[in-house]
């Protein structure tokens, strides 16, 4: 087409091209004009966003610095907090207020500032476009009461100069695209338009009759022709190639179909081995801490005698030794039982306040012997929780153990928080931290943040992959938020019980209030019933070491036989027996004598297991492995509930 024609064409308002040019360069405009309107909205948007948030930041970050300087109005360190804006050149001026209003301390020109916070509220709802300066003021707040506020004064000529330089990049941009879209455009409309409709229309021809037959369309010998020629042999090799494929898919569904099977059934099996292999492990629980129990109670006795240096290493080796297998063992037991479905959670309203005490008379001691700080946050309206005490409390414990394992200096918090319905219990930590991209694998079995060595001191990577099957059978999420080398939080949700009511002041602290561990107990009379000799043995070396009369029995029937046996003190009685259990052994005890008895049972069975297969239990539960202090503890801690109930009894007695 020659010069003359494209031009005669330009003007034809009966050419296509005429509409298409005029519907080009409108659209062009316009778009231009609607981009650089909008982008001129959203860039004010922007800018303010920005400043708000700027200022807001700056102003609430020193108000949560200087909230202790602002409740003991200390103006020294309240001028040290103010001057971290010097790292904000915007902020040419801010101060800090009393509660009453007071002035405590200023940064940048005094001049621009508020005598008092009175006259000094602000806010940054609305930023006039090209505004010299920007005010704030916010409350600082301490527990949810206001203690003070923070005022700020900042120049904003920097932000209005970057809006307007970026407005003029962007107009001139828009500009020279506009002129190049339309150029190109007009250059090949002609070229395009009238091929590529008849191709359209053959390509939705074919589509739709599904009919892949070459089209006759007539074009000169050029690149358009080439184009028609080669969509006529496109629509050949599709017709082609679209039964191949039809044959193929065939075949590859019948093989898919095949694979499906074979891999369901090897699934299946896997997940039915498995299955039993968790069972099997939960079943023989007892079996295999037996023998550990023995152990720990054989060390702990010979640890108490006249050693010299080098059998006190020995035995010290062997001690250590005998603890690591121990928690070995009970992490991969608690971990098939998990697996294997056999935990059931036993729900029930749970006291917020013996969990802290249980955690303090555990933990405290630990992280004192690291040199560590070990902190309790509840609230003073006692939390009442509707879950699983063991389970939950066996979550925390992997939480509050991994804590203090990796923290090498600062300290532990546990917080009791109300959340709505619910109760969050965080645990945090000053130690190494979490690299980002290992939280999300820190739940997995075996893995270990700081230990490359795979030293077994520092446990076996089990903690956080049981606390999160436990989380699974309670229905509980966990979070976990880190930073490398400054420390971790781990916080889990707990339904609250809202409708009960707390438990009398002073009960649940007074077991471990009441008792002394240096309480002697020289003279009581234990009866012991275990069924295995090498445990049964190291049970009774074990108490008689301090001091108690032990009187030992294979079986309950031979106990029951004895006519002395409703007289002893205490009794530890194994709770998987021969004939008898232990928990029908003590039933019977107690209907024997008027007196509440003190007994503990000892099991290697799982928690839950003893849940469905008795009713609920009157006794205390020791799990095996346990060691001898376990043990004097739990005789000590009985005595003092005791004691307080037959005080608090003589009490209401002569009221």
């Amino acid at each position: 087409m020659n010069r003359r024609l494209r031009s005669s064409l330009l003007f034809d308002r009966r050419s296509i091209r005429y509409p298409l040019a005029r519907l080009i360069i409108s659209a062009v405009f316009l778009s231009i004009s609607l981009a650089l309107l909008s982008d001129a909205f959203l860039m004010l948007d922007s800018v303010r966003g920005d400043i708000r948030r700027t200022l807001t930041d700056a102003g609430n970050a020193a108000g949560t610095a200087a909230n202790a300087a602002v409740v003991f109005q200390d103006a020294k360190v309240a001028r040290d907090v103010l001057r971290m804006f010097e790292a904000y050149p915007e902020v040419e001026a801010a101060a800090l207020y009393t509660k009453e209003g007071v002035r405590l301390a200023s940064y940048g020109n005094d001049q621009l500032l508020p005598i008092d916070a009175q006259h000094g509220v602000a806010t940054l709802r609305d930023i006039g476009l090209l505004a010299k300066t920007a005010t704030l003021s916010l409350p600082i707040e301490v527990d949810n009461s206001r203690v003070g506020s923070v005022y700020l004064q900042a120049r904003l000529e920097n932000y209005w100069q970057t809006y307007l330089s970026s407005m003029t990049t962007t107009f001139v941009v828009a500009l020279v695209a506009g002129g190049l879209a339309l150029i190109l455009a007009m250059r090949f409309l002609n070229r395009i338009i009238l091929p590529v409709r008849m191709l359209a229309e053959a390509a939705n021809d074919a589509r739709l009759r599904q009919d892949f037959a070459p089209r006759g369309i007539p074009v000169a010998d050029n690149e358009i022709g080439d184009l028609v020629r080669n969509f006529n042999a496109l629509l050949a090799e599709v017709e082609a190639g679209r039964k191949l494929l039809q044959s193929q898919h065939d075949e590859l569904e019948q093989l898919v179909a095949e694979r499906t099977a074979e891999l369901l059934a090897a699934k299946d099996s896997a997940d039915a081995a498995n299955a039993a292999k968790s069972r099997f492990l939960a079943a023989a629980s007892h079996d295999l801490r037996q023998p550990i129990h023995a152990m720990r109670l054989f060390q702990e006795t010979l640890s108490d005698t006249a050693l010299d240096d080098e059998q006190r290493r020995i035995a010290d080796y062997l001690d250590l030794s005998t603890r690591n297998l121990a928690e070995i063992l009970n992490a991969l037991l608690d971990v098939s039982k998990l697996d294997g479905g056999i935990v059931k959670p036993r729900i029930e309203v749970v006291s917020s306040y013996s969990l802290v005490c249980k955690i303090e008379a555990e933990f405290a001691p630990l992280a004192l012997a690291k040199g560590l700080r070990f902190k309790l946050f509840f609230p003073q309206l006692e939390l009442m929780l509707f879950t699983d005490a063991a389970l939950l409390y066996s979550q925390l414990r992997n939480f509050i153990d991994n804590a203090i394992k990796y923290t090498d200096s600062g300290g532990v918090l546990v917080g009791f928080r109300r959340r709505r319905g619910s109760a969050l219990i965080q645990v945090w930590d000053s130690g190494i931290g979490i690299a980002p991209d290992q939280l999300e694998v820190i739940f997995d079995e075996y893995f270990q943040a700081d230990n490359p060595q795979r030293d077994r001191a520092k446990g076996l990577g089990l903690g956080l992959a049981i606390a999160k099957r436990i989380g699974g059978v309670l229905g509980t999420q966990l979070r976990c938020r880190s930073h490398p080398a400054k420390g971790s939080m781990f916080e889990i949700g707990v339904p609250l019980a809202d409708a009960l009511q707390a438990l009398p002041d002073g009960v649940s602290s007074a077991c471990v209030a009441g008792f002394d561990a240096s309480v002697a107990f020289a003279g009581c009379h234990v009866v012991v019933i275990e069924d295995d000799v090498m445990a049964a043995k190291a049970i009774e070396l074990a108490l008689t070491a301090h001091g108690l009369l032990v009187a030992l029995f294979s079986c309950a029937e031979e106990a029951l036989a004895d006519p002395g046996l409703e007289n002893a003190d205490f009794y530890i009685v194994d709770y998987r027996l021969p004939g008898m259990n232990g928990i029908q052994f003590l039933d019977e005890i107690q209907k024997r004598t008027p007196r509440h008895i003190k007994a503990t049972l000892l099991t290697g069975e799982a928690y839950h297991q003893l849940m469905q297969m008795t009713p609920p239990l009157r006794w205390k539960v020791l799990f095996k492995p346990i060691d001898s202090a376990s043990l004097i503890y739990e005789m000590g801690v009985q005595n003092v509930v005791h004691r307080h109930e037959s005080s608090l009894a003589a009490a209401v007695g002569r009221w």
